[in-house]
């Protein structure tokens, strides 16, 4: 069941295309990496095969099917800054469990610490608050997981320890995913297809 966006375009104000005419495809189990410049899209275009943004033009479809609002979400999007997130007024261990619960071997993975689950999002810092969102999108009926800028904000041995948990995992259960960055190091080293947004 691939994940498809057929002919995909986007305006915020009318005829002033951020992108038009994009096709592009992921199987399971696939690592595809979105480049291009910044401005160029990559975050509208996230939302979009996420689910989030209805497009202005084409559509998106997951094994054939439209994704169906107000359900969960086969295509799970972790965003670049996770307080925006998280809900504040939520202790962490809600934040956690608010889909599914994980296992205890995954939150060891992501080197998720118990004393952190009873803590508020303000109590913790931008990467540990990130580890709780990529456990958050790995729920079992996940089939593809949008990682938008996803380590960012992380020094580079840990961005590997993170990288490398979850490509394990991702593997292991055929989830196919979507890296959007910037840094064509990383895309290169960790993925199979690449995809330019925008032009030059």
């Amino acid at each position: 069941m691939p994940l498809i966006g057929e002919n995909l375009g986007y305006y915020y104000q009318k005829e002033r295309w951020i992108f038009k005419d994009i096709h592009l495809s992921v199987a399971p189990g696939e690592v595809l990496g979105l480049s291009g410049y910044s401005g160029c899209g990559k975050t509208t275009l996230s939302r979009i095969l996420a689910g989030y943004i209805k497009p202005r033009n084409g559509r998106v479809t997951v094994g054939g099917g439209e994704l169906k609002r107000n359900a969960f979400r086969p295509v799970q999007l972790i965003y670049q800054h996770p307080e925006k997130a998280i809900n504040p007024k939520w202790r962490m261990e809600d934040v956690l469990t608010e889909s599914y619960t994980p296992s205890q071997d995954i939150l060891d993975a992501f080197e998720i610490r118990d004393e952190w689950l009873k803590r508020w999002p303000l109590e913790l810092s931008g990467g540990q608050l990130q580890r709780f969102c990529i456990v958050r999108a790995l729920n079992p009926a996940a089939k593809y997981i949008i990682a938008d800028e996803m380590t960012t904000m992380l020094d580079a041995i840990t961005q590997a320890k993170i990288w490398n948990a979850f490509l394990r995992i991702c593997r292991s259960r055929n989830i196919g995913v979507i890296v959007v960055s910037h840094e064509a190091a990383l895309l290169n080293r960790i993925c199979d297809n690449l995809y330019k947004v925008g032009r030059d």
